[in-house]
């Protein structure tokens, strides 16, 4: 998600938090509407905000990268293992 930034902030410091609720609200959103649609979503900091820069051509501080929303379906991993929490302290309790 890509705000319009620093020209707001200069007139309305105050708005910073309402630019990131706003990013949540639509990220809540988008968690939904993948449930709605039988696909997973997650929601992902901006760590790639340089490379996303440079991707759409912004430069300057008018445009800031506020949030990041993947969604797919789910592959389930044959590697990972569920076990009993605590299981090894089940059997010192005997």
């Amino acid at each position: 998600m890509i705000s319009l930034f620093e020209p707001i902030l200069k007139e309305k410091p105050w708005k910073y938090r309402h630019i990131h609720w706003e990013a949540g609200f639509i990220g809540q959103v988008l968690y939904l509407e993948a449930i709605a649609h039988n696909l997973k979503g997650t929601g992902i900091d901006c760590f790639f905000d340089d490379l996303m820069y440079e991707l759409l051509g912004i430069k300057g501080t008018n445009f800031q990268d506020i949030y990041h929303f993947t969604l797919g379906k789910a592959v389930e991993d044959p590697r990972i293992q569920t076990i009993e929490p605590y299981f090894h302290l089940r059997n010192l309790r005997k």
